[in-house]
């Protein structure tokens, strides 16, 4: 086995040279306190999202559209995307690849010292929404649909559960700057990051398969129902993590 992970290795073109820079790029703004877990937009990617936001259609009327999050100005101007003095960088590659609900949801009581360091993890994890809300947004637009039809109808209240799993955003945003241990935050945020991401994800895989319900009017109002309830939900727990974090704000149990 090993000797084919080496062969494997061996057949891979990497710039040794640059992959060094790189790391004691890292090191230096490590020592420096500059080195960030989120990464800024490149200016490539920045001019293309840029674009992307002048060319966005306006929503016909009724139609909520995705609001813009000023999400990664906030990170960067409190500073929640440093890591904690002494946190190894690889420690928060290797959270990307972990599900938020099980990262956090037992931290209610941990010190802060030790959440601390897992602040530029949930930082950069709503960062990462902020970007994908636009990805949403213009795979929502281009689903294929005339009017008054049931094509019509699904987008619309696809493009509502959008907005409201956004609402979870704005709690963010209302709560970033409030004290409160850090433990607390560690489990609210991650069910916060918990409840987008899954509605995230039931809007992707509903669009993927989008014209399987063509001209299929029960399956269309079976979908719409669950879709309510998906609103309904986000409604409940957001109200939920909303007052949790006012009760840690004032110091309350819950």
């Amino acid at each position: 086995m090993e000797t084919e992970i080496c062969e494997q290795l061996g057949d891979l073109h990497l710039d040794k040279e640059a992959i060094l820079l790189r790391a004691e790029q890292i090191e230096q703004d490590i020592k420096a306190r500059k080195y960030s877990v989120i990464p800024p937009l490149s200016d490539e990617e920045q001019n293309l999202l840029d674009a992307e936001i002048a060319k966005r259609a306006a929503p016909p009327p009724g139609v909520p559209d995705a609001a813009d999050f000023p999400l990664h100005d906030i990170v960067k101007e409190l500073g929640l995307d440093k890591p904690v003095d002494g946190t190894d960088p690889e420690f928060y590659e290797e959270l990307k690849a972990k599900d938020a609900n099980t990262v956090y949801k037992n931290m209610k009581d941990v010190p802060d010292s030790i959440a601390a360091k897992y602040l530029p993890d949930l930082a950069r994890r709503f960062v990462e929404f902020e970007r994908r809300v636009k990805r949403v947004e213009r795979m929502l637009w281009a689903l294929p649909r005339e009017d008054r039809s049931l094509e019509e109808d699904r987008f619309e209240i696809l493009t509502e559960l959008l907005d409201k799993s956004c609402q979870g955003l704005e709690i963010w945003e209302e709560h970033c700057e409030r004290k409160i241990p850090l433990g607390h935050r560690c489990v609210l945020e991650g069910e916060l990051i918990h409840l987008i991401t899954s509605k995230f994800d039931l809007i992707d895989k509903i669009c993927g398969e989008f014209d399987k319900l063509k001209n299929k009017r029960s399956e269309v109002n079976d979908e719409r129902d669950m879709l309510r309830y998906e609103i309904r939900h986000c409604d409940m727990i957001f109200t939920e993590i909303h007052e949790k974090f006012l009760k840690s704000y004032l110091e309350m149990d819950w």
